[in-house]
């Protein structure tokens, strides 16, 4: 088995590929039939890390709540992309699950952990450079044999992709005025996105015909573009038809090992555009939230969330130390206590209800989840909506309310998430406001970045239509390939 996982394409950016042929390689296996493409909703956040810990651990509530968080255990920040981080979260993913989808040989290439895998290029193994240096040299083994072009005509290119990097680099962040995060996207761009994947291609490649069982491959270009250059960028896009070449590869040599490969491609999340908070408003949102113009709390906002409880908080004041906001991209997790116990609707009520109204009426935030009790609920202009309620709850149309509903399911479960998630509101459409400076979003609850796609071949034996949750293909995947 091959899983190539597609970092963030939008499932309509797939099917018009498919229409329109402009991946003319994945579009003739999906229109002759010979695989199936369908949606698939694979739980909330829509965030690579609470994916992977479904897809490859099989857990349900891993209590990742976004791609950074600050986290209540450890105390502080975390990032997925700081490789300490990434390993200190798959250790806690690995106490709660034994088994994974890559143990017993499986190899993994750029995912966050490396769950089990006999390889060591995720993000987690970066945590250790020792680790790294004695791996290097079975990580080269083959590269020379696989190479699809010669080392001439490999540096011709990448030098002209370098360069034309950086001429897009340089027009963007003038014409911006700003060239905050443009150093790392260079990056980003030249050593992980053209060097980074080609080697992981590669070695996928090798592995297949050295009959590794199980091979989880991420291609993360798209991802990456559509964050800095928003998610219909010339730039994301060409990223997208341009890994179709390396996906035929990849059939190809499947079909012809000895011991044929079953190839599944599929996405996490999709992404939509982002209008940042800041450039909206002038200030960042931690600055809005705390310091304020003092507005009244919405009468309608408390009688929902005190729900027949009596007025006042049941313990002394929690968040007295300096209150946390993360800004996640379209979505921010705004925590008031740094206590290992997320704080209630009643707390918030009565020690902050002032960093509550701002948030519930704000235009440019669509809705705030909380806990409730044992539950959770949303603020949606000045109202409170249970799972149950939100069919009913006056959202922007870009919203996918099934999704919103099992947030709030999900949020109790999320105990490391913050006393309040913000939500940017949908001001266009394809288009949400968010609190990070980036151009393009996910982890977000609306439709384009909660619908999902999963591709398999017609005569594979596994069925993965209506899939509901990532844990379910996990389990799918594991009864049929590793009896």
């Amino acid at each position: 088995m091959l899983v190539v996982h597609l970092d963030g394409v939008p499932k309509a950016l797939l099917e018009e590929a498919v229409q329109t042929g402009r991946m003319p390689f994945f579009s003739r296996l999906v229109r002759s039939g010979a695989y199936h493409f369908e949606e698939a909703f694979w739980g909330s956040p829509a965030s690579t890390p609470f994916f992977q810990a479904g897809l490859l651990y099989g857990i349900e509530h891993p209590n990742l709540p976004a791609y950074s968080w600050f986290d209540r255990e450890l105390g502080r920040k975390v990032q997925m992309n700081t490789p300490r981080d990434a390993l200190h979260i798959e250790q806690r993913l690995g106490r709660r699950s034994e088994d994974s989808l890559l143990s017993g040989g499986g190899h993994t290439y750029f995912s966050l952990f490396q769950a089990g895998a006999h390889n060591r290029l995720c993000m987690s193994t970066l945590a250790s450079l020792k680790v790294m240096a004695r791996s290097l040299s079975s990580e080269l083994e083959g590269l020379l044999v696989a190479r699809t072009e010669n080392p001439g005509q490999y540096l011709r290119s990448l030098g002209a992709d370098s360069w034309r990097a950086v001429r897009e680099m340089w027009r963007w962040a003038r014409a911006l005025g700003d060239w905050r995060h443009e150093s790392a996207f260079l990056f980003s761009r030249v050593m992980l996105q053209r060097l980074g994947w080609s080697f992981a291609h590669t070695k996928a490649l090798v592995d297949m015909v050295r009959g590794v069982p199980a091979i989880y491959l991420v291609f993360g270009n798209y991802d990456e573009v559509a964050h800095r250059r928003g998610p219909r960028s010339e730039q994301a896009i060409a990223e997208l038809y341009r890994v179709d070449a390396y996906l035929a590869e990849l059939y190809a040599m499947g079909r012809a090992v000895e011991h044929p490969y079953d190839i599944v491609f599929l996405t996490d999340h999709g992404h939509v555009g982002s209008l940042p908070f800041e450039q909206r408003q002038g200030q960042h949102l931690e600055a809005m939230l705390l310091r304020g113009v003092p507005v009244p709390l919405s009468l309608d906002v408390e009688r929902g969330l005190l729900d027949g409880r009596p007025a006042g908080a049941t313990r002394p004041p929690r968040g007295t130390e300096t209150p946390v906001v993360v800004e996640c991209g379209n979505f921010a997790h705004v925590y008031l206590t740094r206590d290992p116990t997320p704080l209630e609707a009643t707390e918030l009520l009565a020690h902050h209800r002032e960093v509550l109204a701002r948030a519930s009426r704000h235009p440019d935030i669509g809705m705030v989840a909380l806990r409730r009790g044992n539950s959770a609920v949303a603020l949606v202009r000045g109202q409170v909506y249970g799972p149950d309620e939100v069919v009913n709850a006056p959202l922007a149309e870009e919203f996918c309310r099934r999704a919103v509903a099992d947030y709030l399911r999900e949020l109790p479960h999320l105990r490391t998430a913050g006393d309040l998630v913000l939500f940017g509101e949908a001001v266009r459409p394809g288009a949400t406001v968010g609190f990070a400076w980036e151009f393009g979003s996910h982890g977000g609850l609306t439709r384009t970045e909660t619908r999902s796609t999963v591709c398999w071949p017609s005569d594979a034996p596994i069925d993965l239509s209506s899939l509901s949750h990532c844990v379910r293909l996990h389990q799918r995947l594991s009864e049929a390939y590793r009896a």
